[in-house]
């Protein structure tokens, strides 16, 4: 749709809202007090409409229906620093039913009067099979609708400006049909993790990085038209298994399919510029009464990526590596950092290992191909270790320097395997450690089970390392610090947005930091601990910095992959 309308919508109109809403942009055309304010765990079934304003996570557990009417415009508190995180809805085995109209959408947006990308968390669906959005707009936020095991319906809807994915799935069967999707900063739609039968028919992919990513993914991308790419229109890999049909592809400057050799694909009846395929009809206009101006990811992207070099917790030392994008994994083993390289493949076939200098930043590559998307990473003094998010097993494997190649010595099955991949591993030398469902197991180096710690208040589940007396682990925007039986010891600010790796080197702690997934912006992280008792009055009061950090366990435990191909 070339030409966006911008009126406002019908069913709403600018009025000045008290300061405690953020001075609202739009709100419903009712006197302040009949906004209805909301937050926390939901105990019993609840209608929501007209405007509504949320404080605070919202969590629909199991048992809990939240029904949303045409119209309702829902609004989330924003937040643009660093020392907590943002707030979003969470389905964690309810059901959110928000079916809008084409005359009456419903609006999940910033309560900024000048938003910008990531200023609430989003919309995240886990075990529900009952929820959908329909007719809604999802606007400025971190995510736009994720769904873990689940099967959400998405259609004739709206979904722009994350700074992440606009629709995002792993274990899931998701619909998605007759939406309007752009501006979203890494993919438009990402499916990791082993979802199946992913229907993906019929929307608007206008412009952006990349439309749709696939990693070990059965779906069919069917009658869909994408426009105006910087790189691909479609992306798949990881053993994904595709059906891509009659789509219509414009102005695309990358690759307009790009899939790896392990992926299988049946491709017929698209449309390359032979004006062959129609352009669907998704059933309602775009109403854009606050355009970004730019799409996230871009060079202009005002979302705070990086944080204050020293605050009253922690002192940034240094930053290296600006050569590698992201990657899920980091540690330090005699003298030097390892890693490896999410995006490079120079040396092997799957993903670089590289060995870093931590003072001149200089780098080694090893080959690797085997290990398609490694997480966690951990030296016993012996054997490196990692656990594969899409293999599922954990390997143990030295390096072989005359050969420029890493060997593997070991591996077993994660434990748990059927919910998905892991993010995080640790050593003590002895044992190894991976969180699952918020505890930590312990793990003999054959695979079996010899122990859970269970974190007190439970957050396990980001990166975590083993320093010698303590565990860390990234939660949010912190660091946390655990004593050997789980009850916590201390925490700090994390120095930029999204840890991905953490690392101890005796005296410094050392992380990998997502900030812009598309950026080459300087990654590693070194790290000098302040005071990591400043933050302890807060956790052990319980305020909301543990429930928000809870939430976000919750909602994000899985999400990873996002392989994005340059």
């Amino acid at each position: 749709m070339k030409n966006r309308k911008t009126p406002v919508p019908v069913i709403l109109t600018a009025i000045l809202v008290s300061a405690s809403l953020g001075l609202s942009w739009l709100a419903q055309s009712t006197p302040v007090e009949d906004v209805t304010y909301v937050g926390g765990v939901l105990g019993e079934n609840q209608t929501w409409s007209g405007h509504v304003f949320v404080g605070d996570w919202v969590k629909v557990p199991e048992g809990v229906t939240l029904t949303i009417e045409p119209g309702t415009f829902v609004e989330f508190g924003h937040y643009r620093g660093y020392k907590r995180s943002g707030i979003g809805l969470s389905i964690t085995g309810g059901t959110v039913k928000a079916i809008g109209t084409p005359e009456e959408r419903i609006w999940f947006t910033s309560a900024s009067e000048e938003p910008i990308n990531g200023d609430w968390a989003g919309i995240s669906c886990e075990d529900t099979d009952s929820s959908e959005f329909e007719y809604v707009v999802v606007e400025f936020a971190m995510i736009g609708i994720e769904q873990f095991g689940s099967s959400v319906k998405v259609s004739h809807s709206t979904i722009r400006w994350t700074n992440t994915e606009g629709l995002y799935a792993e274990r899931s069967r998701p619909v998605f049909e007759h939406n309007l999707i752009y501006g979203n900063a890494y993919h438009e739609i990402a499916l990791e993790q082993y979802n199946y039968d992913v229907q993906i028919r019929f929307n608007i992919f206008e412009g952006g990085h990349c439309g749709v990513h696939c990693e070990a993914t059965n779906a069919t991308i069917q009658g869909n038209y994408f426009l105006n790419y910087t790189r691909h229109a479609i992306t798949a890999g990881a053993f994904s298994n595709l059906t891509i049909a009659e789509n219509k592809f414009e102005n695309i400057t990358g690759e307009l399919i790009n899939l790896d050799s392990t992926t299988a694909a049946v491709i017929y009846g698209n449309d390359y510029g032979e004006g062959t395929v129609p352009i669907p009809d998704i059933g309602f206009e775009d109403i854009v009464p606050r355009p970004l101006g730019y799409i996230p990811g871009d060079l202009e992207d005002q979302y705070l990526y990086v944080y204050d070099p020293v605050d009253e917790t922690r002192r940034v030392i240094g930053r290296l590596d600006n050569e590698t994008t992201f990657g899920w994994s980091l540690t330090y083993a005699n003298g030097s950092l390892w890693r490896f390289d999410h995006r490079s493949s120079l040396a092997g076939q799957q993903q670089d290992f590289v060995k870093i200098d931590p003072s001149t930043g200089d780098r080694e590559y090893y080959g690797n191909d085997l290990l398609i998307n490694p997480r966690g990473l951990c030296y016993d003094g012996e054997l490196f270790w990692a656990n594969d998010f899409t293999l599922r097993r954990i390997y143990g494997f030295g390096i072989d320097d005359s050969s420029k190649r890493i060997e593997i010595k070991s591996s077993f099955p994660i434990p748990e395997a059927a919910v998905g991949g892991l993010l995080a591993l640790a050593t003590d030398g002895t044992h190894l450690y991976t969180p699952i469902n918020s505890a930590l197991y312990k793990l003999e180096k054959s695979g079996e089970v010899v122990g859970v710690i269970t974190g007190q208040p439970p957050v396990f589940g980001g990166p975590t390392i083993w320093t010698g007396d303590h565990f860390w682990s990234a939660s949010g925007t912190h660091w946390i610090k655990w004593h050997p039986n789980g009850t916590l010891a201390g925490a700090i600010y994390a120095p930029a947005w999204e840890t991905i790796g953490l690392a101890w080197d005796g005296g410094y702690l050392w992380s990998v930091q997502k900030t812009c997934e598309l950026w080459l912006d300087g990654k590693v992280f070194q790290v000098e601990v302040l005071d990591d008792q400043f933050l302890l009055p807060e956790f052990a009061a319980g305020t909301p910095m543990l429930l928000t950090l809870l939430f976000l366990f919750l909602g994000h435990r899985l999400r990873g992959g996002r392989s994005l191909p340059d």
